[in-house]
């Protein structure tokens, strides 16, 4: 009897750690340099409880990094480009149970858009024993006013007269149908 509650604890424990680490929100990409991935990430505890990152100063429950050469390799985000980042999804506030927080999509300010609001909201659940994250942003009439879980953003980028970047052409926000789980693709165009 000894034993099995032993293995029970141990692999309870297992579990619980299985819950914890890192947790893809959304990709953003782009067609400018389209082989570099900006990863958008939370870290959950044990519980599935979003928690800062231990590498973060600022103590958001939101990270970013580049997946680089077709994913092959991370990389951290020079400062400036965090900043930057930080403004085109901002994060808004965490819930006291700290299993549901806010962003806001500032990308779509520059475009024109059907959606009643560009706020989206990162929440957690034990779903079968395992920690799940969904991005979950509610559509408007180009997508039948559905609820996805967003998987990416993929912007095809406007360039100024030199060449440079300067903003989005078009965005097309891709995810899942939180009900029926079918791909669902929104595009909009720059205003």
């Amino acid at each position: 009897m000894k034993k099995f509650i032993a293995l029970t604890l141990i692999l309870g424990s297992f579990n619980a750690l299985a819950n914890s680490g890192e947790k893809a929100l959304f990709t953003m990409e782009k067609d400018h340099n389209e082989e570099n991935i900006m990863m958008i990430h939370a870290q959950t505890d044990n519980d599935c409880k979003f928690i800062t990152s231990s590498k973060n100063s600022e103590k958001n429950y939101m990270e970013f990094y580049w997946l680089m050469n077709n994913g092959k390799s991370k990389k951290e985000i020079h400062p400036m480009i965090r900043s930057t980042i930080k403004e085109r999804v901002q994060f808004l506030g965490i819930n006291d149970a700290k299993d549901s927080f806010k962003i806001k999509l500032n990308d779509l300010t520059e475009l024109r858009h059907d959606l009643s609001d560009t706020t989206m909201e990162i929440a957690s659940e034990i779903i079968n024993g395992e920690c799940q994250v969904k991005s979950i942003l509610n559509l408007g009439a180009s997508g039948q006013h559905r609820r996805i879980d967003l998987d990416q953003t993929f912007c095809k980028v406007s360039k100024n007269f030199l060449g440079v970047p300067n903003g989005c052409r078009s965005l097309d926000l891709i995810g899942k149908d939180i009900q029926t789980n079918e791909e669902v693709k929104v595009t909009f165009k720059a205003r």
